[in-house]
């Protein structure tokens, strides 16, 4: 199921609450301030009108021309007569007009007849059916004023982007400590690191930026515990195997050959998995980063793999990268144990990819070995881990190769995974930031 984050929550929640009552707002507006002022706007306009039209017909023919001048200049209007009605029009979409018409039709006489319609588009005509004649009245949407739609519409535009950016800015404010904390988690859990806990004025967060805060400190003492006991441990369990090889060798002329060759081995192995163990608690401690050239030291690590290797290990550079600030040796170590796994289980080629991308670098190792089962390639990073035992043993190593590869990669905030290959083999794949 996907799942919206909390910033997207806060911003849905707040805009649909802001449009609400900005919507509820706008109404009232609408109906107690725009419409009323809309109303009386068209009252003043219809008893300009009939006014105009009765002081019309009671002038004499030959002051009419100067009248229908003045009503032109100071209002905007043209004035004409007609010989048969106009073509009456729906008024619907102009609530303007439509308040005019019941306007006028409340001044003028019952023998006195109206019509209002709109001829061309853009002009607006008022025809008054005086005793005698048609009297027709134009003017132009620009001439009415206040518009009440045109405001609505501009009111509703406003409203909505002052809803948008309040709710954006306010989800970020809302969003932004539970940010941290996700941070700050992050950071414990998967690099391992001490972090301070951000604090907050909120209550809520507050405490459990406490709570957070005491479990990093706890989380940080136990792992210095915990690297301080595997060195211990490594420590003493190395020097009776220290003893132990010396034992063997005062007694090479008193062992049969295979005994002596089975307590090597098995002292080898151990010595191997003491060292492999430490290794991987370790990988828990950040590196320093320092800056290298991220192609010539590509290069290098994977010839000296190569010198070690009767495999072919190839590198594929698509891209400039040039000098970057990284841990290289957690990248070093990441690269060979991927190497080192292409080649000890099957792999008769394996090749070394560096490209770019918009997030940081993408560093790839790629095999034709027999391939991994898509539901093991979480589990083939846990230590010990073993897909086959009894080709693990044939093949040498710990177990830990992949398990310490994933956890200096967590540790250094890096992504190291298997992705799916059409070709035979594996292709591993490390973004660095």
């Amino acid at each position: 199921m996907k799942r919206i984050s909390l910033f997207q929550r806060s911003l849905l929640a707040v805009s649909a609450g802001l449009l609400i009552a900005l919507a509820v707002s706008a109404a009232l507006g609408y109906a107690y301030v725009l419409r009323p002022l809309a109303a009386r706007s068209a009252d003043d306009f219809s008893a300009l009108l009939v006014l105009s039209a009765r002081t019309w017909a009671e002038l004499p023919p030959d002051t009419r021309p100067a009248f229908v001048e003045e009503l032109q200049d100071e209002h905007a209007l043209q004035v004409s007569t007609l010989e048969t009605p106009a073509v009456v029009e729906s008024l619907q979409g102009h609530p303007y007009l439509s308040l005019l018409h019941e306007s006028l039709h409340g001044r003028l006489n019952p023998d006195e007849g109206l019509q209002v319609s709109e001829d061309p588009p853009g002009q607006f005509n008022v025809d008054l059916n005086l005793p005698g004649h048609w009297l027709r009245f134009s003017f132009t949407k620009q001439r009415i004023t206040p518009r009440p739609t045109r405001a609505v519409v501009g009111i509703a535009i406003a409203a909505l982007m002052t809803a948008f950016v309040v709710a954006f800015f306010l989800a970020r404010h809302i969003s932004a400590p539970v940010r941290a904390l996700e941070a700050a988690t992050h950071k414990l859990v998967l690099a391992g690191e001490r972090t301070e806990v951000p604090d907050s004025a909120i209550r809520e967060l507050h405490t459990l930026g406490q709570a957070m805060q005491a479990m990093a400190d706890e989380v940080a003492v136990q792992r210095q515990h915990q690297l301080v006991l595997l060195a211990g441990i490594s420590h003493d369990l190395r020097t009776p195997l220290s003893r132990m090889k010396m034992a063997i060798g005062m007694m090479d002329d008193h062992l049969p050959g295979a005994m002596r060759q089975r307590l090597e081995s098995d002292i080898a192995e151990m010595d191997l998995l003491i060292g492999a163990q430490l290794t991987l608690s370790r990988a828990q401690q950040v590196e320093q980063a320092q800056r290298i050239n991220v192609q010539t030291a590509l290069q290098e690590w994977v010839d000296a793999e190569q010198a070690m290797s009767l495999i072919p290990i190839g590198v594929r550079i698509g891209a400039d990268i040039g000098e970057k600030a990284l841990a290289s040796t957690a990248l070093r170590r990441i690269l060979v144990n991927l190497i080192q796994n292409a080649t000890r289980y099957g792999a008769s080629e394996v090749q070394v990819v560096l490209r770019s991308s918009a997030q940081g670098l993408c560093i790839g190792v790629r095999d034709n070995g027999p391939g991994i089962a898509a539901e093991l390639r979480d589990a083939v990073f846990r230590p010990f881990y073993r897909i086959d035992a009894s080709r693990q043993r044939a093949a040498g190593g710990a177990g830990l190769g992949l398990a310490i590869a994933r956890q200096l990669a967590d540790t250094h905030g890096w992504k190291l995974r298997l992705v799916s290959r059409a070709k035979p083999g594996c292709s591993f794949w490390l973004k660095v930031r």
